[in-house]
């Protein structure tokens, strides 16, 4: 299954894994780590950088594209995500 991985920088530089999206057998992603992250991603959703126009926001619910959008999502020096993996 596809998933991607979200990092955050640490006091000592390190990156830790915070949050592990995956897109589950029905469509939907479901994501597991720390809790406040957890609920604040799907419940405010992230920016469809897809579609640039309409200002759409993307949740679990939307599968694939939800994890597409991830990378951009999350790509500063405090929080990055991966690209998709399998």
């Amino acid at each position: 299954m596809a998933f991607v991985e979200i990092y955050k920088l640490q006091n000592n530089g390190e990156q830790k894994k915070i949050a592990v999206c995956q897109l589950a057998s029905d469509g939907r992603v479901v994501c597991e780590g720390e809790e406040v992250f957890i609920h604040n991603l799907t419940s405010e959703g992230i920016h469809d950088y897809s579609n640039e126009t309409r200002h759409q926001k993307l949740f679990p619910k939307d599968g694939q594209k939800f994890l597409e959008n991830l990378k951009y999502a999350f790509r500063s020096a405090y929080l990055s995500a991966t690209d998709i993996q399998e």
